[in-house]
């Protein structure tokens, strides 16, 4: 069955996979990975018409890409966290991308990813709602991405 799922949809997923990353080699990673899961969940798809196999699989691409997304948003952060602070050149590097942040969201994003508080306790902390912080750490962490990507490119 996953034999002929792949030669009939294999095309048409990598197109969308290379739609999505806009390169070659994560589009074709995401392809591979997309037919691994279909492999590891075979079972499900001698019930399933062809046009919920395809439906399946486009799902699952696209839920690899999002997976792959987060990760790499988060490249930044686990690179510092990897240096650590012992490193004096980490530290200021740290610092001089922190100072970008307002105050308060430094303080935040230092509690949550370097004391390792959760959004509860900051909640409790800062008396604001859980979804507050969150949002204020996804800003955070977008404003730190794109502040890395343009040092990395100057």
């Amino acid at each position: 069955m996953i034999a002929a799922l792949y030669a009939q949809f294999y095309q048409e997923i990598r197109r969308f996979a290379l739609s999505l990353t806009r390169t070659g080699p994560e589009a074709e990673d995401i392809t591979q990975d997309t037919f691994m899961r279909a492999l590891q969940h075979a079972d499900i798809f001698s019930d399933m018409s062809p046009a919920q196999c395809r439906g399946w699989l486009y799902r699952t691409a696209k839920n690899l890409f999002i997976d792959q997304a987060r990760r790499k948003s988060r490249e930044p952060l686990e690179l510092i966290r990897e240096e650590g602070w012992e490193d004096d050149t980490t530290a200021l590097y740290v610092a001089q991308m922190m100072a970008h942040l307002p105050q308060e969201d430094q303080a935040l994003f230092t509690l949550r990813h370097f004391e390792g508080m959760n959004a509860t306790e900051l909640s409790a902390l800062y008396g604001l709602p859980a979804s507050t912080i969150r949002s204020r750490l996804a800003k955070c962490r977008t404003q730190l991405q794109k502040l890395y990507e343009q040092q990395r490119r100057d």
